[in-house]
């Protein structure tokens, strides 16, 4: 799945933008006036001459970005953009009062307050959303792993476009020179993640969300069917395409990196708007579930700790969105060696394929089988969705030791954030026992993904949970 990028970005600046306006506007007001929201005769209400400056503003906007290359200007450069566009702010503005006859309603002071407050204001936003920005894509975890796939030709521009850019929504995993081995682990600080022969397969193990591709004609032939790999697994790929330059049409309509022009391949391309709002769902979601983990915890902790020694909760090492390593939290409903006393067991597997499953698992304790039936051990997991590590619904992570034996086309159902629950759950989990059938579902949800779906999983899981079948 691949989110289209978006104007949010901008939108943000655009809004703390507006919000300095006013509150500069308002404290010149003061300063002057000593009201707040009056003109010093009291002629207009003070909402006129805000109405003016926002409008002024949103048009100035409307007609030319002004925040565009925001973050690749240094402190004085931005500063001067400021400045200027105050200015111009403060025409706009004074035009229209003229022409309303209400100029002399307000105090020139107030103007020129206004400008001084507006430009310090909306200066110390800039410089602290710069700052901002990069840790919260960070804390979120929502930056987009790339890898860099080019020969030695293109490499060195490509690099030096990508990290040029200043995006903060792509993190750099490495890149791969595709005519050439070296044994120098990095070229130009990013670092060689494999060679040609070994890309398919790092990849496979890799996390990774996203491959550009930039090579001479003559190599396109060698990296198709590497690529055709790649989209099996679900991975986004950005294909460089020659794309001339004509004198008379100066624009162009495709995603560009620096100078590299591509043609985007993904398994699905989804608007921002519903990716936020399954976000929004996620967190309602998991807010109400923890109020619920914690009295379940003041009830059900000791009993767990009564029954057998060892900790409440359980953790796991999980693997994530495309290949993303976390801890999957649960109540302890086995004894404390179940992992060690695994691999006695794993020749009564039930499943067929990667995944463990036994009837009767001697390693599950009597409040664990009462927990696992109710599926009250999976409360915990609501905190790792607050986290962002899942989400309520999408498709269930595996261990590190399941996904270290996927092949490229079970890498696909990684694709999407882990669930709470999903498709394979509610469509009989207690009587599917292939795992290439559970795969099979995954990527049919994948494919099919829809905030309808979401809500229509979520009330059969409803369902299933009071008839005792539960998730796991």
């Amino acid at each position: 799945m691949y989110q289209r990028k978006s104007r949010l970005q901008n939108l943000i600046v655009l809004m703390l933008d507006c919000i300095c306006i006013i509150i500069s506007l308002v404290a010149a007001n003061y300063i002057r006036n000593g009201r707040l929201f009056y003109s010093d005769n009291q002629r207009m209400d003070f909402g006129l001459l805000l109405g003016a400056c926002l409008t002024v503003f949103l048009a100035m906007n409307l007609f030319r970005n002004l925040n565009n290359g925001m973050f690749l200007r240094g402190p004085l450069h931005e500063l001067f953009n400021i400045i200027r566009n105050n200015v111009f702010l403060f025409a706009g503005a004074a035009v229209i009062l003229y022409f309303l006859n209400l100029l002399d309603a307000y105090s020139r002071l107030v103007f020129l307050y206004f400008i001084l407050l507006d430009c310090v204001l909306m200066f110390l936003m800039h410089q602290a959303w710069k700052r901002i920005l990069p840790f919260l894509y960070q804390y979120f975890g929502e930056s987009r792993k790339m890898l860099l796939v080019a020969d030695s030709e293109y490499a060195q521009a490509l690099v030096a476009d990508v990290t040029g850019m200043k995006d903060f929504s792509y993190e750099l995993t490495g890149i791969v020179i595709m005519d050439k081995k070296t044994a120098d682990p990095y070229f130009e600080n990013i670092p060689v993640a494999a060679d040609a022969d070994r890309l398919v397969e790092y990849c496979k193990s890799a996390s990774l969300d996203e491959v550009l591709v930039a090579v001479r004609e003559g190599q396109s032939e060698k990296i198709l069917p590497v690529m055709e790999t790649l989209a099996e697994m679900g991975i986004t790929i950005h294909y460089q395409i020659p794309v001339p330059d004509l004198a008379g049409a100066r624009q162009k309509v495709l995603s560009q990196f620096g100078r590299f022009y591509t043609v985007t391949y993904a398994n699905r391309f989804v608007p921002v708007g519903q990716v936020l709002l399954k976000r929004i769902m996620d967190l309602a979601g998991a807010l109400a579930g923890c109020v619920f983990l914690g009295l379940l915890t003041i009830v059900v902790g000791p009993l767990i700790k009564l029954e057998s020694p060892g900790p409440v909760f359980f953790a796991q090492k999980r693997v994530g969105r495309n290949g993303r390593i976390f801890k999957m939290y649960k109540f302890r409903s086995m004894y404390a060696d179940a992992e060690e006393r695994k691999k006695e067991l794993m020749a009564r597997n039930e499943m067929n394929g990667l995944m463990f499953k036994m009837e009767n698992d001697p390693r599950i304790t009597k409040i664990g089988r009462i927990l696992r039936k109710t599926s009250l051990d999976e409360f915990p997991q609501f905190i790792n969705i607050l986290k962002g590590d899942m989400s309520l619904v999408g498709t269930r992570p595996p261990t590190l030791d399941e996904f270290a034996q996927y092949s490229p086309y079970h890498k696909k159902r990684l694709s999407f954030r882990p669930g709470l629950t999903g498709m394979w759950q509610v469509s009989g989990r207690s009587d599917i026992t292939d795992f290439e059938e559970i795969v099979r579902l995954d990527v049919e949800y994948i494919d099919n993904w829809s905030i309808g779906l979401d809500v229509k999983i979520l009330l059969k899981t409803v369902l299933e949970v009071f008839h005792g079948s539960g998730a796991k």
